[in-house]
């Protein structure tokens, strides 16, 4: 089986209001203080107030949110996990 290209990843904050990620994968969870996101490099943790996402584009991996950013954190990524899997964890 070949391997698939990783995708380019790469943040930008502008004055901690607006948050431009690409190479995102997947949304896996998002609140007014938290976002999880998938990217080839591992999960991203976006933590702040009022967040929200603005736009994502599932095609470019483009993500874009607004909201007072407070930290931002990578968790490498565990190879997901079947439902019995998840439910005898």
């Amino acid at each position: 089986m070949a391997e698939q290209a990783l995708k380019r990843h790469g943040i930008h904050i502008d004055n901690r209001e607006t948050l431009a990620a690409t190479g995102v994968k997947r949304v896996d969870f998002f609140s007014d203080e938290l976002i999880t996101a998938q990217t080839d490099l591992g999960q991203l943790n976006i933590k702040g107030e009022a967040l929200h996402i603005e736009s994502l584009s599932a095609d470019t991996g483009d993500m874009l949110v607004r909201g007072k950013v407070g930290a931002v954190s990578y968790t490498e990524s565990a190879p997901a996990l079947s439902f019995l899997g998840r439910l005898f964890k």
